[in-house]
């Protein structure tokens, strides 16, 4: 276990963001890079680099983001010059998708309330981010997809200009549904090991709760989302065909489209109740905290190996018996990251045990 203790707003976090962003290739709150780079850099230009060794066993993965920024102005502050951007194994540019689940990390924030409370945006991106670290494939169909999705928007809005359009929007059509039925049923197959191995942390980690996981694909209605739950292959590429000409109408008026994995959503159900309308803040962070333990079981059986494991701050909002379960199942994972205001939280026993850090104005050294 290796331990940061420092102040709030001294650079933990971002410390942890870095660790998860070699991993998965993007940011783990940032919508955009502006969000990811200080003031300084986003006014001025410069540099921005994170390097990190991941060993696995006998293997080593060196893995490497870069970003180039030149100047910008006070008029474009929310908006960043971006020169280059690469990607790096071992020291070999790769494009994003090959760099996504080369090393594997976990990571445990305070943000991640939203899973249980937040917008169907927030699962369904936790979602493509777990599986995306042990299916390659998964990553590529998704880029697939968005590319589809981009040109058949572009169709519908301008579809009064365009000569043959019934016969370019069919092809997208058939592009669309073929994609989308191997989404739908990657997400299907992973929501339902989630659930198995969820469901028993979080009965442990709330004395007795039960959690329920629905997987609710969009597929303009209710009844196509629960037949598709039974569906594999063609029969399923053909409930999707359906769903998305029952959306015509709807779609043409609004220029884009209106069903598709891109709207998905999974249900948590808390002792039967929707986290998302009836959950305390401290059931929501107990069904997020079990989320993210069941996704690290996961990612170890597909992976072949142990990710690694972070906590940011989180130990602060736990009582003492939940702060020692966590702790203990942190233990099992090869490497463990944790970022705390007072090593207390930790205890003298957990402290004595790992390598202890200070964090102060983004600086970083070992201490005793």
């Amino acid at each position: 276990m290796v331990v940061f203790t420092g102040a709030n707003g001294h650079g933990k976090s971002g410390l942890l963001e870095a660790v998860h962003m070699l991993s998965v290739g993007k940011s783990l709150r940032a919508s955009n890079d502006r969000e990811i780079v200080n003031h300084s850099i986003a006014r001025d230009g410069g540099h921005v680099h994170a390097l990190g060794v991941f060993n696995n066993g006998p293997e080593s993965v060196r893995a490497q983001f870069d970003l180039q920024v030149t100047p910008g102005s006070t008029e474009s502050f929310n908006r960043l010059n971006v020169q280059s951007k690469e990607w790096r194994i071992n020291g070999v540019k790769v494009a994003p998708v090959e760099f996504v689940g080369r090393a594997n990390v976990v990571i445990f924030e305070a943000s991640d309330l939203e899973l249980a409370l937040g917008a169907a945006a927030v699962r369904r991106r936790y979602l493509d981010i777990l599986i995306g670290q042990f299916d390659t494939e998964y990553v590529q169909t998704l880029i697939r997809l968005n590319r589809v999705r981009q040109s058949r928007n572009a169709l519908l809005r301008g579809s009064f200009e365009v000569q043959d359009f019934e016969e370019e929007i069919a092809f997208w059509d058939g592009r669309f549904c073929e994609e989308s039925t191997k989404i739908i049923q990657t997400r299907r197959e992973v929501m339902q090991l989630l659930q198995a191995r969820a469901a028993p942390i979080h009965k442990e980690l709330s004395e007795g709760e039960s959690l329920d996981l629905t997987y609710l694909p969009n597929l303009g209605s209710a009844a196509r989302a629960a037949e598709s739950n039974e569906l594999v292959g063609t029969e399923l590429r053909t409930l999707i065909y359906n769903g998305l000409m029952a959306s015509k109408r709807k779609e043409q008026s609004s220029g884009h489209m209106v069903i598709g994995p891109h709207l998905d959503d999974f249900r948590i159900n808390i002792d039967g109740a929707p986290s998302r309308r009836y959950a305390s803040r401290g059931q929501a962070r107990t069904a997020a905290l079990s989320l993210r333990l069941a996704e690290a079981s996961l990612v170890t059986e597909f992976a072949k190996r142990d990710p690694i494991i972070a906590f940011d701050d989180v130990l602060s909002e736990m009582d003492s018996m939940r702060r020692s379960m966590i702790l203990e199942r942190a233990s099992q994972y090869e490497q463990t990251l944790l970022t705390v205001t007072d090593g207390a939280l930790v205890g003298r026993t957990g402290l004595q045990g790992a390598q202890n850090f200070r964090v102060v104005r983004g600086n970083v050294t070992p201490f005793n």
